[in-house]
């Protein structure tokens, strides 16, 4: 563990609370968002309330180890280094903050598995500035957003060259579905940025960010 501070009682401001071995998806040289969030959710009780999630991913993970801390103070995190995604969040009423940083003790680039976006992307049809989920999606919430927001921003600006990358989702309260999907695109800021409606059965839940990056 990294050299964190106390709150001066003994008590660490930020914990380094599991050790993350995660694998490829595919053929990729990086690990998922997708995968960064799931790991993160996936430390919360399953009964926790949790509102008010925005993930924020900064930077590539080049490597299948690394590190997940927790904190109820979020300039703890400043003493965390290489911070690739970050997540605020209300866990029963308190605010969370979460981190994944590299960790340099292994990069196992054999640890892959299988994942092919066409599943969900068949399940969907275009419509005006946005796209519909017509089936239940056979892929976790995340994943099914994820895929369906870049396959519209291909669809929707096919002249545009790079890799659409997906960077940051806020949710009032967390989510889970897995059908009855829609997004639309709401601003898109030169390429730089763009934000899409989550919506379910017509209501908003939240929104989606992605940035074009130049390959």
């Amino acid at each position: 563990m990294q050299g964190l501070s106390d709150d001066g009682c003994g008590k660490k401001l930020v914990e380094e609370i599991k050790q993350i071995e995660f694998r490829y998806k595919g053929a990729r040289d990086y690990i998922h968002g997708t995968d960064m969030f799931n790991e993160m959710i996936e430390v919360v009780e399953p009964t926790a309330i949790l509102r008010n999630l925005r993930l924020t991913i900064h930077d590539y993970v080049r490597t299948t180890s690394c590190q997940l801390y927790l904190t109820e103070n979020k300039y703890a995190l400043n003493e965390v280094k290489d911070i690739a995604a970050r997540c605020q969040l209300d866990i029963d009423g308190i605010t969370h903050w979460l981190a994944i940083s590299p960790d340099d003790r292994g990069n196992d680039v054999r640890a892959r598995y299988s994942y092919d976006e066409s599943e969900i992307v068949s399940l969907c049809s275009m419509i005006k500035d946005g796209i519909n989920l017509n089936e239940s999606s056979p892929h976790s919430f995340i994943e099914t957003v994820v895929a369906m927001n870049k396959h519209m921003h291909k669809l929707l600006f096919p002249e545009v060259t790079g890799k659409w990358i997906f960077t940051r989702i806020d949710l009032p309260v967390y989510c889970d579905a897995r059908e009855s999907l829609a997004l639309k695109l709401r601003h898109n800021i030169n390429y730089k940025l763009t934000k899409s409606d989550i919506e379910i059965d017509g209501e908003k839940v939240g929104d989606i960010f992605f940035s074009l990056v130049k390959t």
